[in-house]
């Protein structure tokens, strides 16, 4: 999978070129659907293109960038990732978090004892999962609710944890 450059956040990814006009299919990877509206602006490898239309299909969206011109061009960006400036993410209600601040973050149980790194985030209809990864030792699969998840301090990057029984 592709990085976002420096201090950008992915929002979706070009799966395939749709049409001869340049038009992209793209696999969301953000809640906020007006990130598709015609006259935003998204990055193609850190480089500004504005979405001139852009319609839901197949649980993704058809976009057209100004920066496309035909197929040949869509077909060229195959796999890019669409980005903004971190700065222009929407600011989020208290104790939600964007998937990006999460991953990596050390994760301590509230014994102090290390468990690992969040490794990767599941989505699921009732609550994440939190797949907590620590080398030599089988994955924690954490979820992510007031129960278990005490206390994130995005500044730190620690996650504070009360593994139920069970959870290991």
């Amino acid at each position: 999978m592709p990085e976002p450059p420096p201090d950008h956040v992915a929002v979706g990814q070009i799966t395939s070129a749709w049409g001869i006009r340049g038009h992209v299919r793209v696999q969301p990877q953000t809640d906020f659907a007006e990130r598709f509206d015609a006259g935003s602006t998204l990055y193609v490898d850190g480089v500004a293109a504005k979405v001139t239309a852009a319609r839901p299909n197949k649980g993704g969206y058809v976009v057209l960038l100004d920066s496309v011109p035909d197929r040949n061009a869509a077909e060229a960006l195959r796999g890019a990732l669409l980005t903004v400036p971190e700065q222009e993410l929407a600011e989020l209600p208290k104790d939600t978090f964007y998937h990006f601040q999460l991953v990596e973050m050390d994760v301590y149980s509230d014994e102090d004892e290390y468990l690992g790194q969040v490794a990767e985030i599941i989505e699921t209809p009732g609550n994440d999962v939190y797949i907590v990864r620590k080398p030599n030792e089988r994955d924690l699969l954490l979820p992510a609710i007031r129960d278990v998840v005490l206390d994130v301090d995005t500044d730190s990057s620690r996650m504070t944890v009360h593994l139920m029984p069970g959870l290991r």
